[in-house]
């Protein structure tokens, strides 16, 4: 963990959400599965997993491109059509049966605790991350950022420079926490120090091993990991 020797004390961490805070991962799936079948595309497994963590614009065009279907060269309907429908059926998800992710709330009750400021930075819409917060009551979140506002989404870092922005910190003062390999990347390419909680399916990336720390759960978040990686209680703060 050298990154940590020269970095700033952490006054704030940035949360990623799909598959970290709510399990929607295998809603993702399955709600992929649906559109791009109803549009003739069959995608596997393996396929949803090369994209996890992107924007759901970005996988809609990766496979117009890469693997199209009857018609795609005509552009209709759009990649934003194909999009809203796919997040259509995640906000009803998340609404109906959406489920916090092991260890996420007494995770985010620990941040809350220590004073830290909390931010999410997530590839989902705007529409979904509010979902989210609306049904895990996450309200008191208030500085939501997604990479649908940025000009390049994840692994690019631009969605935690946002956040970061937005807390009124430099990027070198937060930690983020993933669980996709594109978000590890996107952390630590804003220059973040990251903690990751990979997924099952992909635990073997090599790419987690940017994370200066690797968690099996939000359950193993604890004081002790927040101090191994530069957070100071308040009253240690100089």
């Amino acid at each position: 963990m050298s990154d940590t020797a020269t970095a700033p004390a952490i006054r704030a961490v940035v949360l990623d959400m799909d598959g970290l805070l709510i399990d929607t991962e295998p809603a993702w799936r399955a709600a992929e599965t649906a559109v791009f079948g109803e549009l003739g595309s069959q995608l596997s497994e393996d396929d949803m997993l090369a994209t996890m963590g992107r924007r759901i614009a970005e996988v809609v065009a990766h496979w117009r491109r890469v693997r199209p279907w009857p018609g795609a060269e005509t552009g209709e309907p759009s990649d934003a059509a194909i999009a809203d429908r796919v997040i259509d059926r995640m906000v009803a998800h998340v609404r109906a049966r959406g489920e916090a992710m092991e260890g996420a709330d007494p995770a985010v009750a620990l941040l809350r605790r220590l004073g830290l400021g909390v931010a999410i930075a997530s590839s989902s819409s705007h529409r979904l991350i509010d979902a989210v917060c609306d049904r895990l009551g996450l309200a008191w979140i208030e500085i939501r950022c997604s990479a649908d506002d940025e000009v390049r989404g994840k692994p690019a870092g631009d969605v935690y420079v946002t956040a970061a922005r937005r807390l009124g910190l430099s990027p070198t003062a937060c930690l983020a926490i993933e669980d996709s390999p594109s978000g590890v990347l996107a952390a630590r390419a804003a220059g973040m120090l990251c903690i990751a909680v990979p997924d099952r399916f992909l635990s073997g990336d090599p790419r987690y091993r940017e994370a200066q720390l690797i968690l099996g759960s939000l359950d193993e978040l604890d004081e002790a990991a927040l101090r191994s990686l530069g957070w100071r209680g308040q009253n240690e703060e100089g």
